[in-house]
């Protein structure tokens, strides 16, 4: 048996077990093999009275809210495991255990989830979680364990990240996210990697590695048809400007919505493991068929609020001040100045990273008061690469 740990949105996870087919060979994990896993969504744990039975009220409450949150997943199973302390024989408190598991599963059923759904197993006093000789540690060993947990199909996706100029395998962190699965995996001295993945899902996979920039992408993986993707990762260079795109900001704010916390979470990684390089953060916004607005404007300020969001972020996660820097630069720098598609307009609504070339000083705009001669000279250095 190969065990993995998934991480799993929402963030009720708790473990997942996974149980390799025929299709795995016996050295390892095989591209495209596919094998089933244990999804545990959440896991609640009622306890019991001494002796008894009957459901606590506090009791109740869990199993109804635990229901409530998992009505819409027909799929799911509701594993109870059911335990007693150790005061009174095996058989009295394996009887004992049962009776608990069935009034469980019976308020379970009442709530209205399927008989269908319901795994019941009892242990009797031969699983404590605490020692039994006192009240306390008796009291956590009378109760029955709650696990709502759902069978899924996953495959081993293969890949492999090399560097783009040299086109030479180079090592990585490999992280793949769904709606509700994230996982990583770090590939071989050569570039090369394997990371199981859920079956017939669109998924996102992230791509890092010190001394480049990083790389990102979504699609659907299935196992019959199973990818096996290369990467060109970008070493990092001076001067180079790369455009995060998945910033996602409430309109005419700089408020992030909260789809763009996968973008959040590349750009700190990012910071994180190459801690030896700097970046200026430059905000941009949609205003085709317009001419370059005022630096006092309402528009222009905008911009840069925008890039100082991305800068605060940073500095919030624990990345050092003075290896960051932002400016605004309106609608100056439209990828599209008339702009007729939203695709388009949302390609000028950006933000955008630069790495500083060599003894370059770059100054944030809170401690610079830029002039359009000073922000068109600023746009040629941007332009430059």
């Amino acid at each position: 048996m190969i065990r993995s740990v998934f991480l799993f949105i929402p963030f009720t996870f708790l473990f997942v077990t996974t149980n390799i087919l025929a299709q795995t060979m016996e050295e390892g994990p095989v591209a495209g093999a596919t094998f089933d896993s244990t999804w545990v969504w959440e896991e609640t744990e009622i306890y019991f009275d001494f002796g008894e039975s009957r459901i606590r009220p506090e009791g109740d409450s869990l199993l109804t809210d635990l229901q409530q949150a998992f009505v819409h997943r027909p799929e799911a199973d509701y594993l109870i495991q059911a335990h007693t302390d150790a005061i009174g024989t095996d058989g009295a408190n394996l009887r004992l255990s049962a009776n608990r598991a069935n009034a469980v599963a019976e308020r379970l059923l009442q709530l209205g989830v399927d008989s269908s759904q319901i795994r019941l197993e009892t242990f009797g006093e031969s699983r404590p979680q605490a020692e039994n000789d006192t009240d306390e540690g008796r009291q956590y060993n009378r109760r029955a364990t709650v696990r709502v947990q759902e069978k899924r199909k996953m495959f081993w996706m293969s890949g492999e990240v090399v560097d783009k100029d040299t086109g030479e395998g180079i090592p990585a962190e490999i992280v793949i996210r769904s709606r509700e699965h994230l996982d990583s995996a770090s590939t071989d001295t050569t570039g090369k990697y394997l990371i199981p993945v859920p079956d017939n899902t669109v998924i996102g996979i992230e791509t890092f590695a010190p001394g480049y920039f990083f790389h990102s992408e979504m699609f659907k993986a299935r196992a019959i048809q199973p990818p096996s993707l290369r990467v060109e990762l970008p070493p990092i260079k001076p001067g180079e400007v790369v455009a995060l795109h998945h910033f996602y900001f409430v309109g005419n704010q700089d408020t992030l919505l909260p789809r763009s916390e996968p973008e959040l979470y590349r750009l700190r990684r990012f910071m994180e493991i190459n801690p030896g390089i700097s970046i200026e953060i430059a905000g941009h916004i949609n205003l085709p068929n317009n001419p370059p607005v005022a630096l006092t404007s309402w528009n222009y300020n905008l911009s840069v609020r925008r890039a100082r969001r991305i800068y605060n972020y940073l500095i919030e996660e624990g990345v050092e001040r003075e290896r960051l820097a932002y400016i605004g630069f309106g609608n100056w720098n439209m990828r599209f100045p008339h702009a007729r598609t939203q695709q388009e307009q949302e390609l000028n609504r950006r933000v955008e990273i630069r790495i500083p070339g060599e003894g370059e000083v770059i100054s944030s705009q809170d401690t610079i008061i830029p002039d359009e001669k000073f922000l068109q000279r600023r746009l040629e250095q941007w332009k430059q690469e």
